[in-house]
């Protein structure tokens, strides 16, 4: 399930993922930060996941499609959860995208939002 969090405006998208994530959540997800992207080049995202064990292999396809294609248009990714693949996560993403990316435990939400809304590292 996707939720868009409240802290979403101007070039920030927040949103939280919990549960299984498919296909449709990319659906929603993605038109939003295209649209982001039109409307102020870079976007940050922040990301909440919630206990999102399992993810579609159609929906993992479609948001690599998506992050090749717009690789340079992310300045910050802030990933928020209590699963230790996050991190590797955002090693691994690192040569894909021109973004910081970051990973934050679940009780540094604030931190996470704070880092991925600022200028400096």
């Amino acid at each position: 399930m996707l939720q868009l969090l409240e802290e979403s405006r101007d070039e920030l998208v927040a949103f939280r993922l919990a549960g299984s994530v498919d296909r449709h959540d990319y659906d929603v997800m993605l038109p939003i930060l295209e649209e982001k992207i039109k409307q102020h080049g870079k976007i940050r995202v922040y990301a909440e996941l919630h206990e999102a064990e399992e993810i579609a292999l159609q929906a993992l396809w479609e948001d690599l499609r998506f992050d090749f294609r717009h690789a340079s248009d992310f300045s910050r990714v802030a990933l928020v959860g209590n699963r230790h693949w996050l991190d590797w996560f955002t090693v691994m993403a690192s040569p894909f995208t021109t973004a910081k990316v970051k990973y934050f435990e679940p009780t540094d939400r604030d931190k996470a939002l704070d880092w991925v809304r600022s200028e400096d590292e």
